[in-house]
């Protein structure tokens, strides 16, 4: 693998993520602007704050699907990447086996949501005065399909960017293993720094959770060699946040079953700490998990037939 086809390849996922996904949501908005007096152009400052559809008057899930699109552009452009910059597999960001596994994948997703209700069950009998219960079909069925069909993509995108794409390309730079996973999880803490929680929460807060989380996902991603076990976590982290419960400051505004008030992030940090270490230990002891692999040379040579994580 050659810097060249990396930087092909990040500048068209750039382009893809930054550029490309922007227009549908930027004229959609604008759009709104244009032909609504009443909305005047400050609306786009309180949208950046908040991302509240309302403001346009749109339905929340229009606007999701809006927001969304970013990722499946910069799905797209990861890709294209790899399939002519590096002329490989795409699946190969994810496993070196003939096959994804699937089944692991859901595991990771249902065992993470079962750990989320479990956790979010404990806190609201702490505090249950700041939860609410909303339940519109007509708007639930829509957001489920979201839910189900496009925020993967989304999910995805982000383990297979910065897991599966720019993890090993780092290893292959620094031939390293941990500086590869410290920096993508910055990046990874980074990239999440212009979400509205960041500004209501507090910046070092919300820094110390996106990175902790990133540090976690390509720890197990390092200790399964392969990219499924993350998968299935983000997306169930995320999917539980649409439809299960959304709460007032966060990124995800949507028509979910419960809302809450008030999230109190320390208790939050808490929380994932002790999710994800019963996590890691039933992975363990059900993948059979070697202690070696955290301390093993890597062989900074990459195969054809081998997954980026065999480097």
């Amino acid at each position: 693998m050659t810097a060249s086809q990396y930087a092909i390849t990040i500048i068209a996922v750039i382009i893809g993520y930054i550029v490309l996904g922007q227009i549908p949501l930027t004229l959609v908005l604008l759009n709104k602007i244009q032909n609504d007096s009443s909305i005047g152009m400050d609306a786009l400052d309180k949208f950046q704050s908040q991302p509240d559809f309302s403001i346009f008057g749109m339905d929340k899930n229009i606007g999701l699907f809006l927001m969304l699109c970013i990722f499946i552009f910069g799905m797209l452009a990861l890709w294209l990447g790899v399939k002519y910059a590096h002329k490989m597999a795409f699946k190969r960001l994810i496993t070196s086996y003939e096959n994804i596994n699937w089944g692991k994948i859901l595991f990771a997703f249902g065992f993470w949501f079962i750990l989320a209700l479990l956790i979010e069950g404990g806190f609201y009998f702490l505090n249950p005065a700041v939860y609410s219960f909303h339940f519109d079909l007509g708007k639930f069925i829509p957001l489920l399909l979201l839910a189900i069909f496009v925020l993967p993509i989304q999910t995805s995108f982000e383990e297979l960017f910065f897991r599966g794409y720019l993890m090993p390309g780092m290893g292959l730079l620094t031939k390293n293993k941990w500086l590869p996973l410290i920096i993508t999880s910055v990046l990874f803490g980074l990239i999440h720094g212009f979400n509205p929680e960041v500004a209501k929460y507090g910046f070092f807060t919300m820094q110390f959770y996106y990175i902790s989380a990133g540090l976690f996902l390509g720890l197990i991603t390092i200790l399964d060699d392969s990219l499924e076990l993350a998968l299935g976590v983000h997306a169930a982290t995320n999917i539980f946040g649409v439809l299960i419960l959304t709460f007032d400051g966060g990124v995800l505004q949507t028509d979910s079953l419960f809302r809450a008030s008030e999230m109190n992030p320390v208790m939050a940090i808490v929380a994932f700490y002790i999710a994800s270490g019963i996590f890691a230990f039933i992975c363990w002891k059900k993948y059979g998990w070697k202690s070696e692999t955290l301390t093993d040379e890597i062989e900074f040579e990459i195969k054809e037939e081998n997954t980026l994580y065999d480097i």
